[in-house]
C-alpha cells in the first residue's frame, strides 16, 4: 500500500511576520525621530549608520516588548552594534527625556507574557495603520 503524504495547510511563518514587523518598526521610528543617535547624539544618520536600537537587549525581551515602539529609538552603528547598544546610556537618556515612570512601566511590562504569533499579527496590523 502506497503512503500518501498529508497535505499541510500553508501558514505564515513567525519569522516572516517578525521581518515584516521589523520593516514597519524601522519606518515608524525613522519617521518619528530625527536622524540623531539617541545614545551619543551623532547627527545626520543615514543608510547602514541609521540603526533602530532597543533600550534593553532584544535577546532578553519576550514577545510582548520585542517590537514595542516605547523602547525603540534611532542609534548609530557604533552605539548599536560595536558598543552593544549602550544600554546604560540608553536607559539614562530615556529616564531623562521620558521620565522615570515611563521607564519603570516598560521594566514592569517585561513580566507580561503573550502568545507570540497572535501578538505579532496584531502588532503588524496596528503598525501598518500608522500613517506612512
Amino acid at each position: 500500500m502506497k503512503k500518501i503524504p498529508l497535505q499541510k495547510k500553508s501558514k505564515t511563518s513567525i519569522a516572516k511576520i517578525q521581518r515584516d514587523i521589523w520593516q514597519e518598526v524601522k519606518r515608524i521610528i525613522r519617521a518619528r525621530y530625527k536622524h540623531t543617535c539617541y545614545t551619543c547624539g551623532a547627527k545626520g544618520l543615514r543608510g547602514k549608520n541609521c540603526q533602530t536600537g532597543h533600550m534593553l537587549s532584544k535577546a532578553t525581551l519576550g514577545a510582548y516588548l520585542k517590537y514595542d515602539l516605547r523602547l525603540l529609538r534611532p542609534q548609530c552603528m557604533k552605539c548599536n552594534i560595536w558598543n552593544g547598544g549602550c544600554g546604560a546610556d540608553f536607559i539614562e537618556n530615556m529616564r531623562e527625556i521620558e521620565g522615570d515612570e515611563y521607564v519603570d512601566q516598560i521594566l514592569r511590562d517585561r513580566q507580561v507574557t503573550v502568545k507570540a504569533i497572535d501578538h505579532y499579527l496584531i502588532l503588524l496590523e496596528q503598525y501598518k495603520q500608522i500613517k506612512k
